[in-house]
């Protein structure tokens, strides 16, 4: 079903979500080219990432790897689990029978779906790279890819091969971002990126829900059923490695950006269901988003650009 209750659309839709989850994938993606001026912006304001999710430039071919062994894909499981874990309180409490829990594709759809289809492609004004990385996201070969993955990381001799790190990794900028950009829609006007942050608070409303922007994609229906196959591999993996009871991760917790009182929950979806007028959790979440605004104004001022969005790596 190809659609969400409005207040866990509102929920995501909330500005405080919406720079938190840019900012974490921001500051994971592009920290190693950052100069040391612009990364100590990112941690003075406490979002310096302790596991880049890509490594810095060669200097011979000026290509980047992707960390696949560092930890950072345990992050990229984890954060969106939290996300997913607080999603399904959201939805608990409301109590729709059509939607008890958040439940991802059991099978990735085929071109010839029709609850999914995918969107026909579309230029965005002014960006030819990304437009050309979307359309390609859309064709046949890319589903064939979509396939291909989609076999690997459900076999459980493949997961045997892998630990938790490098399955996240792959998965994020593989089959995920392609999934991403694939199942992007066209928008009346496009959020722009690239060398400064734009949150001018128009992007705010509900309706800009573009899957190919993280300050906006989690607030598509369509993000919780990709991350909801996405979050099944974890479940896949610790059975193929007959593990059971918690998540072995490597870290107490992964990374989800500044931790609020409790680390091992999201730091800001909780706050944003459940802040009411004068409750402490509406304190929290206003002190969380001044933070986060301070965090953006000094990244400008820093020179500081928006990481390419869902970047697809050659590298899984």
């Amino acid at each position: 079903m190809n659609s969400f209750p409005k207040p866990v659309i509102d929920s995501m839709a909330d500005r405080a979500m919406r720079l938190h989850h840019m900012l974490w994938h921001t500051a994971r993606d592009d920290w190693m080219i950052y100069t040391p001026e612009q990364q100590e912006v990112f941690r003075h304001h406490g979002w310096e990432p302790p596991r880049p999710s890509w490594t810095a430039r060669d200097p011979v071919t000026g290509k980047r790897s992707l960390e696949k062994n560092n930890g950072s894909g345990e992050d990229f499981l984890f954060m969106h689990r939290q996300m997913i874990v607080a999603v399904d309180e959201i939805l608990a409490g409301l109590g729709n029978p059509q939607h008890p829990r958040v439940a991802g594709w059991p099978v990735i759809p085929s071109p010839e779906d029709t609850e999914y289809p995918v969107p026909p492609p579309f230029d965005i004004p002014g960006d030819s790279q990304f437009t050309n990385a979307i359309l390609g996201a859309k064709t046949r070969e890319s589903f064939n890819l979509i396939r291909t993955d989609e076999a690997t990381y459900t076999n459980p001799a493949q997961l045997r091969e892998r630990t938790l790190s490098r399955l996240g990794a792959e998965i994020e900028f593989g089959i995920h971002n392609r999934m991403h950009l694939r199942w992007a829609a066209q928008m009346p006007e496009y959020r722009p990126g690239g060398d400064e942050f734009s949150v001018d608070p128009v992007w705010d409303d509900a309706g800009y829900n573009w899957l190919a922007d993280t300050y906006s994609a989690h607030v598509n229906p369509i993000f919780w059923k990709l991350h909801g196959w996405v979050d099944a591999r974890i479940d896949d993996w610790m059975a193929a490695n007959e593990l059971t009871g918690p998540v072995p991760w490597s870290f107490d917790p992964p990374w989800s950006g500044p931790t609020g009182h409790d680390p091992h929950h999201h730091p800001v979806v909780r706050l944003v269901s459940q802040a009411r007028s004068g409750n402490g959790e509406a304190e929290a979440l206003r002190s969380s988003l001044g933070d986060m605004e301070t965090t953006v104004e000094h990244l400008k001022r820093a020179g500081v650009g928006e990481a390419t969005r869902f970047p697809v790596s050659d590298d899984v």
